[in-house]
């Protein structure tokens, strides 16, 4: 059937007003709105979702658009200039993101800069998250003197008793202090457990959780705390320890440094097949070596000697970089950042490359 040209125009009009509206509601929806926000003192991206989009769990839409400058969405730091959705300027062009062609084999890179505007405070080489979630070498026995959950503050609303299991983020749990602690309102503590133990090296403590006191202990009463941030399995009788960020803070970058002492990787956090970028590996260098977070490693295979009528020298190959996220005074972990070889494993070499001021 032939449609007359005018009804044609028409409908195609009107299907093309209709197809704007909510084109034209987003631009109204944001006329008002700062293209960009500068970090304060106590900002969260849940606090700035919740102003400028109008709903707190939008917050993954502040990150998406600033992974450049986040590297992890709980820890955001002042003067950092964050754009906002919806919040570019009429005529500006958005920014393209081209691929790069860095692929988990390129090389390492020593004195990275950082891509913080100008004038903004200077943040940590490495990221405070990181600090808190790394897996660390301890004694053989775990940690001294830990305090331990309970079970939840709350009273359950059937007759059944408290909960001992599967805690969730925001919980508020009964605890034990550790020894020595007073537990005062607003201290953290990290809830635990234990990894292997490797003899001539210590037992490996693997963090499940951030807790903070809301309410300190009084007349011998257990103290109440709130699970903030959760990495793994939390149930009653958890060990808890003081959440210890010690050099963690530092904002300067490693400098080239050779050494010919050579280690080995002691264990891997997170087992696997074929571990790769983003795992965790252990190594028997300490605070005593002079160990320092955000200090550089590079993992190698050695160079082997010729075999007399069997073989020539077999030259050194370079398997990757990791950083230093945890040291403590029985061993050092570092977080595996490029990787040239797919072989990363146990009693593969480790030496120190670059060091921090």
């Amino acid at each position: 059937m032939k449609i007359p040209r005018l009804a044609w125009s028409l409908a195609m009009s009107s299907a093309l007003s209709f197809a704007a509206l909510p084109f034209a509601r987003a631009q109204d929806q944001h006329t008002d709105q700062p293209a960009t926000h500068t970090v304060k003192r106590g900002d969260t991206l849940w606090d700035l979702a919740k102003k400028y989009l109008g709903d707190a769990y939008l917050w993954p839409s502040i990150y998406r658009l600033n992974t450049n400058q986040i590297e992890d969405p709980h820890w955001i730091y002042p003067g950092e200039v964050l754009r906002l959705p919806g919040g570019s300027a009429p005529g500006t062009i958005a920014e393209v993101r081209r691929p790069s062609n860095r692929t988990v084999f390129t090389p390492a890179l020593i004195g990275r800069t950082s891509n913080a505007p100008a004038g903004a405070v200077a943040r940590p080489h490495v990221a405070i998250g990181d600090v808190i979630r790394a897996s660390w070498v301890g004694p053989e026995s775990g940690p001294k003197g830990s305090g331990k959950l309970l079970f939840s503050a709350d009273i359950p609303g059937i007759d059944q008793k408290r909960t001992l299991y599967n805690f969730q983020l925001y919980d508020k749990l009964l605890m034990i202090p550790p020894v020595g602690s007073v537990a005062a309102e607003h201290e953290r503590f990290v809830a635990y457990t234990l990894g292997e133990t490797i003899e001539g090296l210590g037992t490996i403590v693997i963090p499940t959780a951030v807790l903070e006191v809301v309410r300190a202990p009084r007349n011998n009463e257990a103290a109440t705390v709130q699970v903030l941030q959760l990495f793994g399995s939390l149930d009653a009788n958890a060990p808890i320890v003081a959440l210890d960020t010690s050099g963690a803070g530092a904002t300067g970058r490693p400098h080239a440094y050779t050494d010919v002492r050579a280690t080995t990787i002691r264990a891997i956090h997170r087992s696997a097949v074929l571990p790769s970028l983003g795992y965790d590996v252990l190594f028997d260098l300490t605070s005593k070596d002079g160990m320092k977070i955000g200090d550089e490693i590079e993992l190698f295979r050695p160079r082997e000697v010729a075999v007399q009528d069997e073989r020539p020298a077999i030259p050194e190959v370079s398997i990757g970089t990791a950083q230093v996220i945890r040291v403590t005074p029985f061993g050092t972990t570092a977080r595996v950042v490029t990787q040239q070889q797919p072989a990363i494993r146990v009693g593969e070499s480790v030496r120190v490359i670059a060091r921090m001021p």
